[in-house]
């Protein structure tokens, strides 16, 4: 059990700190302006072995090829993840101190460091969340843990919520991991995962609730039906927002670290701040072995990451993928089983959904022959592989606008 901790928290750091460049067609002419570009397409792509790892981050305008190398993009030492908001990338590369790096699309297409935060005693940013553009969250892991809250246009630290009222809850907890967030009715739900010497200290799952009026933590819930909130194969993938404002939380569950509690979701119904007591998703049940993660479209589908092999959970015995994309469906507490076409995946490389449409799904995949994405056809429940990557396995893929 403990083992396996400080394997997933290696993981975890390399995932965290949720490309293009195969036609010359992507890369616009220079422009006439210095205005920066806020269309398009922003990538990262990560190659190398660890702790030898190199980010690669690069811009396209359209999706109009097959494969994709890292000739036109730049390098970022370490590996990170990056996500995107109002016309420009984010990115959390792994590495004391910790650094929340802001970059734009110069007028050339290329992508240029703007500013960025640096939290001294911490590794890695693990989640953002962005509530404006002069206000957003980030929490950092790795040495000391934290929630602070900065301007994303001027990348100043503007405050710091304080969250000894969660420290204090379970001070047998030499660890305390926050991770991902979701904000409704001026709150923001945050995942809390206590660890004792690399294990979870209980069968529990808990969520912090702070008041973003007075930047105060309200109070934490918990819920002893499953355990260990610890996000997803990608940024911030361990919460959703239902359409009606319900809030589903994915519980990686403490099965295989020694505990009682299996993988399943929670809910906390809309305009609620206690966990659902009729509502609960066995997914270990349900779908099979240990689920790990959650997402969710504006069309109402949800899918999860399944272990194929729950005894390589942490993909380091057998150097083998062992994570398949499952639908789900978390008002009937189903599961339709494997998407179609998808291969078994490195979970540990990161696993990404972006939605281009209604009936569009982009589907990042790492195996040990090839990184690519795969195109889901949401209509006739069909999957192509869209583009491979011969530059790394994506750990970012999302448009500017």
């Amino acid at each position: 059990m403990k083992n396996l901790s400080k394997y997933y928290l290696a993981s975890f750091l390399l995932a965290t700190g949720f490309l293009f460049s195969g036609c010359s067609d992507d890369n616009p002419e220079p422009s006439e302006t210095n205005e920066p570009i806020e269309t398009g397409y922003a990538i990262s792509t990560v190659s190398g072995a660890w702790p030898d790892q190199t980010t690669y981050l690069q811009w396209a305008n359209e999706l109009n090829f097959s494969s994709i190398d890292n000739e036109n993009a730049i390098e970022l030492t370490g590996s990170a993840s990056t996500v995107t908001y109002n016309g420009a990338v984010f990115a959390t590369p792994h590495g004391a101190p910790a650094n929340l790096v802001k970059y734009i699309i110069n007028s050339d297409g290329i992508p240029e460091e703007e500013e960025r935060i640096v939290v001294p005693g911490a590794n890695t940013f693990s989640t953002l969340y962005f509530k404006s553009e002069t206000v957003a969250y980030g929490t950092v892991a790795g040495g000391i843990s934290k929630l602070i809250v900065f301007d994303p246009s001027s990348m100043r630290i503007t405050s710091e919520i304080s969250l000894s009222t969660i420290t204090s809850l379970i001070p047998e907890a030499d660890r305390t991991y926050y991770l991902d967030m979701i904000e409704r009715d001026g709150k923001l739900f945050m995942g809390v995962h206590y660890e004792n010497n690399f294990s979870p200290v209980n069968d529990n799952a808990y969520i912090a609730v702070i008041n973003l009026n007075t930047n105060e933590v309200e109070k934490v819930i918990s819920d002893d039906r499953t355990g260990m909130l610890f996000g997803g194969p990608s940024a911030n993938s361990g919460m959703v927002k239902a359409a009606n404002g319900d809030i589903y939380v994915q519980a990686l569950g403490t099965t295989n670290a020694g505990g009682a509690a299996p993988s399943g979701v929670l809910r906390i119904k809309a305009g609620e701040t206690e966990f659902d007591t009729d509502y609960f998703f066995n997914l270990e049940e349900t779908v099979g072995n240990i689920c790990y993660g959650i997402y969710y479209t504006s069309g109402g589908k949800a899918f999860t990451a399944n272990v194929q092999n729950e005894s390589d959970f942490w993909e380091y015995a057998t150097g083998e993928p062992q994570f398949k994309y499952v639908e789900i469906d978390l008002g009937a507490k189903t599961s339709s089983g494997p998407v179609a076409g998808l291969p078994t995946t490195y979970a540990s490389r990161t696993m990404l959904i972006y939605e281009a449409d209604d009936n569009t799904l982009y589907f990042s995949t790492a195996t040990n022959n090839e990184n690519a994405v795969y195109e889901y056809n949401v209509s006739n429940n069909s999957s192509s592989k869209f583009f491979g990557s011969t530059g790394g396995y994506l750990t970012g893929f999302s448009k500017l606008d």
